[in-house]
């Protein structure tokens, strides 16, 4: 199951698709994941600047209808936050990460690649990042303040020759119940067979105190017969050709259909999103669905920024 590659071609792709959105579309983006949280503040944490007419992809919400009634049309009123919420990144580097995912990719790399689009959204909303590594050996929060081309290069150092050591994705999630104010937005990138029944009660902790986003970067299924010399990560091993057949195969994409149904389930009942793909580029067009989908069933009047989003990954 080793890969080697570094998908360039779609990092290029995650800064475009950045560049393209606007400070509003990118500020209703992230705020369509974190609204979903039960315990996310509204209405708070921001000043008032100033009154306009209403647009056909403004919030409802942002209508002051006492301005509306003197005006005689909608009129929305303009807010700036007034203090910066912080992303947290978490990202599982272990050895089982080393692996391939289903398009060839390392786990590791795909990813990472998902942790870059919500870095690159949360640094053009002005938040603040905390990238934190973590496997058996330790957890390291890796300091860091700038711009995404800054973060995109700490990333890649921090990845480069890294030493890989056994999963401990419970210690990396004690971590993130730790984190102290509410409300940071918290994002776990990990692979699908990461999650067991132990964690659920980490992630209720977790999804108490903050709006959660779990990565999971979908490994390639070892008994496929499509797929020649295939090896264990961990040991090398090569897995035995008369094992690899298509009844095997089936057999184990249908139980992490199910297990990732069961998790997702799980997660959604305390507002928590879980965004899973095979590849970079799935895991792309799955996190720009996801916020078209949230945009579209919380805010009906925003349906004029889908095209945008969409057009954005081109």
């Amino acid at each position: 199951m080793i890969a080697p590659t570094r998908t360039d071609s779609i990092r290029k792709r995650i800064e475009l698709f950045g560049s393209r959105l606007t400070l509003p579309i990118t500020r209703r983006a992230l705020g369509a994941l974190e609204g979903e949280h039960g315990s996310t503040q509204r209405g708070h944490g921001y000043d008032y600047l100033d009154l306009r007419a209403y647009q056909p992809d403004d919030e409802a919400q942002l209508i002051d209808w006492k301005a509306s009634a003197r005006s005689g049309r909608p009129i929305v009123v303009n807010k700036q936050r007034d203090v910066t919420s912080t992303a947290w990144l978490l990202l599982d580097v272990s050895s089982p990460m080393m692996g391939s995912a289903e398009r060839g990719e390392r786990l590791l790399d795909v990813a990472a690649n998902a942790l870059r689009m919500f870095a690159i959204l949360s640094l053009k909303r002005s938040d603040e990042i905390s990238l934190v590594l973590g496997d058996s050996r330790a957890i390291t929060r890796v300091p860091f303040s700038g711009g995404y081309a800054k973060f995109d290069r700490l990333l890649d150092e921090n990845l480069d020759g890294i030493s890989p050591h056994p999963r401990n994705l419970t210690s990396l999630l004690e971590y993130a119940t730790r984190i102290r104010g509410k409300n940071s937005l918290i994002v776990i990138a990990s692979d699908d067979t990461a999650m067991n029944e132990e964690h659920a009660e980490l992630i209720r902790v977790i999804s108490q105190n903050h709006p959660l986003v779990f990565i999971a970067a979908t490994p390639l299924n070892p008994f496929s017969p499509a797929l020649p010399g295939v090896q264990d990560a961990l040991n090398g091993k090569r897995m035995p050709a008369f094992l690899r057949t298509s009844e095997a195969e089936s057999s184990v994409n249908a139980r992490r259909e199910f297990l990732a149904a069961t998790f997702e389930h799980q997660l959604s009942r305390g507002g928590d999103t879980l965004l899973r793909a095979g590849s970079s580029e799935d895991m792309l067009t799955s996190f720009t669905h996801l916020i078209s989908t949230r945009l579209h069933g919380a805010r009906p009047r925003t349906m004029s920024l889908l095209p945008r989003l969409q057009g954005a990954m081109q």
